[in-house]
């Protein structure tokens, strides 16, 4: 009986001794392989941060697909193609030394014209060593302009949801935000732009400050979208056929001097428009100058683009080009002074 359970003793720690070896071998190799790739990583970290990258063949590079600049002066465009460049570079761990001659070799058109005469103007061997930041600095200079940039901060200030969906003016917005770190600092005046943006039957059904980010604003201007869609096909609401407007007609002192006399409201001081009753924007801070007492339109710290020769500032109708050309134009001479005709002797 005492070698039979002896016997027995013997199988069982036998088989659970194999498996624990088993596991315990499996533990291990699994803790080695870890280290092993921690390791590895480090390595290329190091690598990467002193420009050793284990480059890229050409085949490689063009399997990416990347898209073809055709030397549009579209900073949007222009920037957006870089952007991809440098992502592919990343991703293919490209050589640093290989990336202006993979990333120019996406030009095509006047682009390509344009880096054809650069290299012709600092020479082959300076090209060739040219590193891709100092490519980029003649290359944004030429095909993303201060002046277009300028224009493009003006339509930030001034756009307006006409007709858009939500996805399509939230894309304008977006594409148009990264040209304008300066007046938008926060996630407060990214809000407060984003809501004076829509158009009154969305804002009406929000309120900015109870929002913390900018994506919060943006689903719930999708959701509102989703609701008057609903609404419209209940028949509870019409459709509004509304064009986009590029220009917005400025009230003249006669026609709020009309409709003060019709009984409507005077202009507001603070957001230019007629109300009655205390304004909603008087204690609210503008996202341009973060001062109180008016709203975006009106604000004096207001990028002003003049249209003519794209310098800030200005307008185009005191553009110093379009004034010295008026007064080449006028005569020298002074214009004669209308006669009295009363003064006039009859004949006798």
């Amino acid at each position: 009986m005492k070698e039979v359970i002896a016997e027995e003793v013997g199988k069982a720690i036998k088989n659970s001794l194999s498996g624990f070896i088993d596991k315990i071998q499996s533990t291990v190799l699994s803790l080695v392989e870890e280290r092993v790739k921690r390791l590895e990583d480090n390595v290329n970290h190091v690598k990467e941060k002193s420009g050793e990258r284990k480059g890229c063949s050409n085949k490689e590079f063009m399997a990416c697909k990347l898209p073809i600049y055709n030397g549009e002066v579209e900073p949007i465009i222009c920037q957006r193609w870089l952007s991809d460049v440098e992502g592919v570079f990343e991703r293919t761990y490209c050589g640093v030394s290989e990336f202006v001659a993979y990333g120019t070799g996406q030009l095509r058109g006047q682009a390509k014209d344009w880096w054809d005469n650069k290299k012709k103007e600092i020479g082959a061997e300076a090209a060739r060593a040219k590193t891709w930041d100092k490519f980029k600095e003649p290359f944004l200079k030429h095909h993303s302009p201060k002046a277009v940039i300028n224009i493009i901060k003006e339509e930030f200030i001034q756009l307006r949801q006409r007709g858009e969906t939500i996805d399509k003016i939230t894309g304008i917005l977006m594409d148009k935000l990264r040209f304008c770190d300066e007046l938008v600092t926060t996630e407060e005046q990214k809000i407060y732009y984003y809501y004076n943006m829509l158009s009154d039957e969305y804002r009406e059904f929000m309120t900015p400050s109870k929002y913390e980010t900018l994506t919060e604003i943006i689903n719930t201007a999708r959701e509102r979208e989703i609701e008057l869609k609903k609404q419209i096909e209940r028949g509870e609401r019409r459709v509004v056929e509304v064009k986009p407007s590029h220009t917005k007609k400025a009230r003249t002192t006669e026609s709020v001097k009309k409709t003060d006399a019709k009984g409507g409201s005077p202009s507001c001081k603070v957001c230019g428009k007629g109300h009655k009753g205390e304004c909603r924007f008087k204690d609210k801070s503008c996202p341009i100058c973060g001062k109180t007492g008016h709203t975006t339109s009106l604000c004096p710290g207001k990028v002003s683009v003049c249209y003519k020769c794209y310098q800030p500032v200005h307008k185009k109708s005191e553009c110093p080009d379009l004034v010295g050309k008026k007064d080449t134009k006028e005569s020298p001479t002074e214009t004669p002074k209308a006669t009295d005709t009363s003064a006039k002797q009859l004949p006798v």
